[in-house]
């Protein structure tokens, strides 16, 4: 939702720019947006979020496909599983009393250079199937705070959650947990000991980015006590994946591509207002002279592609070996039709 930031409307719905970019600047006001609104639309202002974030995301397709010879091929760096049954699955741990939650902790620590994400993708826990409906919960371990409670259905079958946590080049720290209220089989980070010189189970590194580690601690009353790091993750195992966050990328450079993109969300609402608008529109008292509405739209797609070849031309790759390439600077033409 950067976007958002980057270019403004002005008037009753009191965005801030921090670009000093607002579409009422090409003449676009929430006056002119109210006479082309149809009954998609509740006021001008979805319009023009709408056509604004239509407009980022050709952006952002034209962008990374005018530098594809500078991104890595492979967006996935990593894929694991945290979470192994121990060698004797026969072995299993005893309920935890006095409140106790277990499960998984994940430390994210990636390099200053990269943006990256991390996807949980499943969730199993070793439990019987007679347990049913187990809250599972997920926190930010850095603020204490709950982010968001799973509902795991079954105990002993995998289900799909699709979870993901942005670095934003910045240290993560979650917890995947549940309340061990039920005898669970002995899972363990991943196969093999980790320990460090006095003998205490290590955070097990399963990647540059991920430390993976079994968690145990109090949870009451909104409050986290008790944090302790364990060999054990009590029967939970999960799927995840580490990848490039293209979107952080782009958003952080996004104000060299401000101008771009009002020129961009200009066209698309030309577009709109020449192909939708005409026949939907929901005032009809006033009317609308289509040939400078296409004159406009012309002379803003031009300006559009003036803009955009300047920035790809000036762009230089960042420092960032796992999701770019190192290639000489080069130019790239992008039109916008």
């Amino acid at each position: 939702m950067c976007e958002s930031k980057l270019v403004g409307l002005k008037g009753c719905s009191a965005d801030v720019s921090v670009t000093n970019l607002y579409i009422d600047q090409l003449g676009i006001t929430e006056g002119f947006l109210s006479n082309l609104i149809t009954s998609q639309y509740d006021t001008p202002k979805e319009l023009f979020d709408d056509k604004l974030g239509l407009a980022w995301q050709k952006i952002k397709t034209q962008f990374l496909a005018s530098l594809t010879e500078f991104i890595a091929g492979d967006t996935v760096i990593d894929n694991r599983k945290v979470g192994q049954i121990a060698k004797d699955y026969t072995l299993q741990n005893a309920a935890l009393t006095g409140g106790k939650y277990g499960g998984i902790r994940l430390i994210i620590q990636p390099q200053t250079t990269s943006f990256l994400k991390v996807i949980i993708s499943n969730i199993l826990l070793h439990i019987e199937a007679t347990n049913t409906n187990v809250p599972v919960l997920l926190f930010d371990l850095q603020t204490g705070k709950l982010i968001d409670t799973i509902t795991y259905s079954t105990g002993g079958v995998e289900q799909y959650i699709s979870q993901a946590f942005k670095s934003g080049r910045s240290k993560v720290d979650i917890a995947l947990v549940y309340q061990v209220t039920m005898p669970q089989i002995k899972t363990v980070p991943k196969y093999g000991s980790c320990t460090d010189c006095s003998g205490r189970v290590k955070d097990v590194a399963i990647c540059p980015f991920v430390n993976a580690i079994g968690v145990e601690f109090n949870y009451s009353a909104g409050v986290i006590s008790n944090i302790a790091n364990k060999g054990n993750t009590y029967g939970m195992s999960i799927n995840y994946a580490v990848e490039c966050d293209r979107d952080a990328y782009l958003c952080s450079v996004g104000a060299t591509m401000s101008l771009a993109l009002l020129y961009a969300t200009a066209v698309e609402i030309y577009d709109y207002a020449l192909t939708v608008s005409p026949n939907e529109r929901v005032n009809t008292t006033v009317s609308l002279n289509t040939e400078q509405l296409a004159q406009a739209r012309d002379i803003y797609a031009a300006k559009y592609n003036d803009e955009m070849n300047i920035t790809l031309k000036s762009f230089r790759v960042p420092s960032d070996r796992h999701c770019f390439k190192c290639r000489p600077n080069q130019r790239y033409v992008t039109v916008l039709p």
